[in-house]
Formats: structure tokens, C-alpha cells, sequence
């Protein structure tokens, strides 16, 4: 009878040593839940996106804000302060960046007007890249493009139902704080399925709330924070302080509405899901 041969396998020795150690720690955590989804997050561009969310926002999207508000007969600056619960000081270091010469008085061009509606495309289309990647589908260009438009003018609905708002309720109330709750709830909702038209409402349920909420939070971060950030950097930095806090804010509303479509994909499993399409976070 033969004498049985030593298996490598069972006979290979688990590698010693601090080195080795931290090599198998980290192959741990590597299998974690936590590092699997912030791997899929990276991997996804999403720091990335967010960044690029916010200096689009600032740059083309506030413009848009801007002509919105004043077709609508408010005051876009006044009304963000005021919901951020900002200081006086604070209040007045933000309205003062919007604020216009005495003899800037000359209406926009039609031109004008096409541009900045053309510029704030690009907020959308970067909405609209997220969030096909998070729900893997590949909108048609054509049909996306018209998509995207209409997403503008419903932002212009969502303007005029926050004006309603603090016109007949008022602001920093409960009913009104609820009422913003559930017009966040249905915007996003609706913005999921205006960007992505092929995907059922059913299924982005979920992200619109999850949207909604983190919105909430970050506007909430904004209120308790926000006054004291501002008047120190404009103090200590000028109006380019104050801009600098204001991307901050952006940045926080990016990173926000980014994480809540990426929920609202991948936590929540639907009908039609193969078994190695399940989404991080539900096994």
C-alpha cells in the first residue's frame, strides 16, 4: 500500500506577520457591504458627477433660477434665505452677490433667454446620465434630449407651487413643512420618470423618496450651519468667501440627489431582477 501523498492544498501554511495580516483584514473588508457599495458608487463616477452637478448648478442652472423666479414675480434670493432660516447678515451676504446695478434695467433678448435655457440643459442632461446608469438603461438620444426639456419646464412648476407655498402658508410652519415634504416627494418622483421615460413609476417610487428626504436633510444641514459658514467666509474672504460656501451647499445637493437615485435603484429590488443583477445592499 501506498503511502498517501501530502496535499499542497491542505498542507500550504496561512501566511504569517503584521504584513499578511493587514493583506487579509483588507480582503475582508473588501467583501463587506459598506466597501462593495462605495465601490459600485466609484465605480459609477460618483464623486465625480457630484462635483460636476454642483459647478453646472452654480454656473447654468442658477441663471435658469433666476428668469424663473422673476416670471414668476418672486425674488429667487430672498426666498432661498428666508427658507434657510439665514441670519439678517447672512441673508443680506447672499442677496447681495444677485443683486443688480441700478442701471441694469434693460430686459433680456429672446436670444438671451434661448441661451440660458440652453445652458441649463446641462444640469439636466447630467441628471439624466446619473440616473440611466443607476437604473441601467440607455435612453434614445433624440427622445432624451426632448426629455430634458420638458424636465426644465416642470422645474418651473415646482418654482411656482414653493412660491404658492410661502405665500399662502407661510414658511417654518408644520403644514407648510409638510406640504414642501410631499412637493419634493412628487417632483423628484416625476423628474425620475421625465429623465428615464422607460422605466415604470412603480420602480422609481423609491428614489423619489429617498431624493426627497436626503434634499430635506441637506436643506436642514443648511439652516442649522449655513448662517454662521456664510457671514464667516464673506467676513474673511469677501464675496468669493460667500460663493465658496455656496458650493459647498451645491456640492452636499449633489452628493444627496445622487445617493438617493442610487438607492432608489439598487436597494430596492423589482420584478424582472435576474439573480446576479440583484443590487447591492439586498443579500
Amino acid at each position: 500500500m501506498e503511502p498517501q501523498k501530502d496535499d499542497p492544498i491542505s498542507t500550504r501554511q496561512t501566511p504569517s506577520g503584521p504584513t499578511s495580516r493587514v493583506r487579509i483584514t483588507w480582503e475582508r473588508l473588501q467583501r463587506t457591504w459598506a466597501l462593495r457599495t462605495w465601490n459600485d458608487l466609484q465605480g459609477l463616477g460618483f464623486v465625480r458627477s457630484s462635483l460636476e452637478f454642483a459647478g453646472l448648478f452654480l454656473l447654468s442652472f442658477v441663471p435658469f433660477l433666476l428668469l424663473l423666479s422673476s416670471a414668476l414675480g418672486s425674488n429667487l434670493p430672498r426666498g432661498f434665505t428666508t427658507r434657510a432660516n439665514f441670519s439678517p447678515a447672512a441673508a443680506q451676504d447672499v442677496t447681495r452677490l444677485f443683486a443688480r446695478s441700478s442701471g441694469a434695467t434693460a430686459p433680456l433678448s429672446i436670444v438671451g433667454i434661448v441661451l440660458i435655457v440652453l445652458s441649463a440643459d446641462a444640469i439636466a442632461a447630467r441628471l439624466q446620465s446619473w440616473c440611466a446608469a443607476v437604473y441601467k438603461v440607455s435612453p434614445n438620444p433624440v427622445r432624451a434630449w426632448g426629455r430634458r426639456i420638458w424636465w426644465l419646464t416642470g422645474v418651473l412648476g415646482f418654482l411656482a407651487a414653493q412660491v404658492a407655498i410661502g405665500r399662502h402658508v407661510g414658511h417654518l410652519t408644520v403644514l407648510s413643512t409638510g406640504l414642501e415634504l410631499v412637493a419634493l416627494v412628487l417632483f423628484w418622483w416625476w423628474s425620475l420618470h421625465c429623465l428615464l421615460d422607460t422605466v415604470g413609476w412603480r420602480r422609481l417610487l423609491p428614489g423619489g423618496v429617498t431624493i426627497a428626504l436626503l434634499y430635506a436633510l441637506v436643506g436642514v444641514g443648511t439652516s442649522v450651519l449655513g448662517s454662521g459658514s456664510i457671514t464667516s467666509s464673506a467676513q474673511t474672504y469677501g464675496p468669493i468667501g460667500t460663493v465658496m460656501t455656496l458650493m459647498e451647499v451645491l456640492v452636499a445637493l449633489g452628493l444627496a440627489i445622487h445617493l438617493g437615485a442610487y438607492i432608489g435603484a439598487r436597494w430596492f429590488p423589482w420584478p424582472g431582477f435576474t439573480a446576479s443583477e440583484v443590487p447591492l445592499g439586498t443579500s
